[in-house]
């Protein structure tokens, strides 16, 4: 008998950078994985559309029985709409939905911290990943406002976000990164933009990530800076970059947009998100 499960997974943006602390805080955005897998019986082997064969390969070794994987031809089908590379949770985002899907295909009840951790551990072994990101599994797994301690893998809270709110991702062409490890020098500052979020105060966490982390890695003020000039709450580096997220009402998108366009780079427009990952 052939099986399939197709499980959906969004994206997220930073609030907080874990890597100095392993502390960190995230944004659900509506930028969406999707990913289906398919088991036919007969024959053996793997094939998807994508990249990323050893992180996908543990994932699917890890879950699935080594009698399912021999008997069974697996099929990976991934589409995505959140562009990789770019600090933008891509990696945890398909990690987790192979991991849903996998955990799908054996059993009805899903145990989310089974998926989770089974993405995370893996993401870590294939090294695609420094502190296993569990920040971003989190937020792209649960959507809305995530506070994690990456560490202990421990979800410390989540919060709803209000959905009204835009989010213009700001993908600029021609800038080098520094070093990451770097960021652990300003260990307080990021201590101070996670207790922020403790408090509730998201926005004021994300701005102090995003002058922290720039001051570190990129040096470049303009895209926030037009941003705030564009009334935004909140504008960070996602993750370690490049990309740039802003966090606007609506009357504030076009302005910023336009701003933007105006630097060299690409504009993704998206919306705060709340949804959970499916599986069907």
């Amino acid at each position: 008998m052939t099986l399939s499960a197709t499980a959906t997974m969004y994206g997220a943006v930073s609030i907080v950078n874990a890597i100095a602390t392993g502390k960190g805080a995230t944004l659900g955005v509506s930028l969406k994985v999707t990913v289906r897998i398919t088991l036919e019986p007969g024959h053996t082997g793997i094939s998807r559309n994508f990249v990323n064969d050893k992180l996908v390969n543990r994932i699917i070794r890890t879950i699935l029985p080594n009698s399912l994987i021999k008997n069974h031809f697996i099929s990976i089908n991934l589409s995505s709409e959140i562009p990789a590379g770019w600090g933008l949770k891509s990696s945890s985002a398909v990690s987790n939905a192979v991991s849903l899907a996998c955990h799908k295909l054996l059993n009805d009840n899903i145990y989310d911290r089974s998926v989770l951790n089974t993405a995370v551990n893996s993401s870590l072994w294939a090294k695609v990943s420094i502190t296993g990101a569990y920040d971003d599994a989190c937020g792209c797994y649960y959507g809305g406002l995530v506070l994690t301690d990456n560490h202990y893998k421990k979800l410390i809270r989540r919060d709803p976000v209000n959905e009204e709110l835009h989010v213009l991702i700001f993908l600029p062409t021609g800038v080098a990164r520094g070093e990451i490890k770097n960021l652990t020098f300003q260990k307080e500052l990021f201590n101070h933009a996670f207790r922020l979020a403790l408090k509730g105060d998201y926005w004021k966490a994300m701005n102090l990530n995003g002058v922290v982390t720039n001051s570190i890695l990129y040096n470049n003020y303009l895209p926030a800076i037009k941003a705030l000039e564009n009334n935004c709450l909140a504008v960070s580096y996602s993750g370690n970059g490049p990309a740039i997220a802003a966090v606007v009402h609506k009357d504030n998108v076009e302005n910023l947009k336009n701003s933007f366009h105006n630097l060299a780079g690409k504009v993704i427009h998206t919306k705060a998100n709340n949804t959970k990952s499916s599986v069907f």
